[in-house]
């Protein structure tokens, strides 16, 4: 993210849904790093301070300045309790997030998000996909795991990185970046359904493809070789 500043905004919790409607904040983008997306409120544990020192309290939103518009931004930890109203978003969104929490904290944070989005709203969310690590293990021309491969070494900057093993590959994305569980769809199904989502109404999408055209298009390029995507309709 370029040069931004921080704005701490006078509103506090308990927050009234009209004051995510007067800002034009459609949905919640959790787990967003320093990518921040405008309509919506981004959301990570990350402190946000910009060059004057200025950071938004724990659990409060800030308007966020930077080169191309506004956007708005809240430090918290995903897996409590959102100090947000029931049913405020049309929307939610999660680009890699889930796997780096408990299976018992993921099913918490997909029941926040089943009660903070709007009925008739969807969640869209990404994750590595397990099934395509064990296909690419055991397929002979290993494909997946070449391209894959050229992704993590140009995402270090660093060729030659990457160890030529297979059982590597599949431990690496269990092992590290802080991961505590790797899901195939039928796994996401199963953590949505204990959440209280209808598993009936949870659909297998492609990169950048889904039911809502500018929440899909948010997925990174850089990922779709390893990626699931899901969206849950609430």
């Amino acid at each position: 993210m370029k040069a931004f500043a921080v704005e701490q905004l006078s509103a506090a919790p308990p927050y009234a849904r009209e004051i995510f409607d007067q800002l034009g904040m459609r949905g919640i983008n959790c787990g967003c790093g320093r990518y921040l997306r405008p309509d919506c409120l981004n959301v990570d544990r990350l402190p946000m301070a910009d060059e004057a020192g200025n950071t938004p309290r724990p659990g409060s939103f800030a308007r966020v300045h930077i080169d191309d518009g506004i956007v708005y931004y809240m430090q918290h930890e995903l897996e409590k309790t959102f100090p947000l109203p029931d049913a405020t978003f049309d929307w939610g969104y999660s680009e890699h997030f889930i796997e780096h929490v408990s299976p018992e904290q993921a099913i918490g944070w997909l029941a926040e998000m089943r009660r903070i989005i709007k009925p008739g709203g969807l969640l869209r969310l990404t994750t590595p996909d397990l099934r395509k690590y064990v296909e690419g293990y055991l397929d002979p021309a290993g494909a997946f795991f070449e391209l894959h491969t050229q992704r993590l070494e140009a995402a270090t900057g660093n060729k030659g990185s990457v160890p030529p093993r297979r059982a590597w590959m599949v431990n690496q994305i269990f092992r590290f970046f802080e991961h505590q569980w790797i899901y195939d769809f039928d796994e996401i199904v199963h953590a949505a359904s204990s959440a209280g989502f209808d598993r009936t109404r949870i659909f297998q999408e492609e990169f950048q493809s889904g039911i809502l055209e500018n929440v899909a298009m948010f997925d990174f390029p850089e990922r779709n070789d390893e990626t699931l995507y899901v969206e849950l309709m609430v």
